[in-house]
């Protein structure tokens, strides 16, 4: 089989080039979205715990157990949370 014309060597360089470029950018694109959507996340997980915080504090007696009931979670989990997200601020 005859080679066509575009499959030189330069022409593939080139070609490859364009193609490690084109790459490039999509990937730098989704870890870009990736990055973003970390920060939102971690962003909504702070509001969240510092929001069941407030709720709680000075809550009536036994709304504890009925966040751990509702939320699915240990006391522990919710006030080892709570306080890791009470002092953070949103970045």
């Amino acid at each position: 089989m005859t080679p066509r014309s575009e499959d030189t060597a330069a022409s593939k360089d080139q070609a490859r080039r364009e193609l490690e470029k084109g790459l490039d950018a999509a990937k730098a694109k989704r870890d870009k979205v990736f990055e973003d959507t970390d920060k939102i996340r971690a962003n909504a997980e702070a509001d969240f715990w510092r929001t069941v915080d407030a709720l709680l504090n000075g809550a009536y007696h036994g709304a504890k157990t009925d966040a751990v009931a509702f939320l699915g979670v240990t006391r522990d989990h919710i006030l080892k949370q709570t306080k890791r997200h009470r002092t953070q601020t949103t970045k």
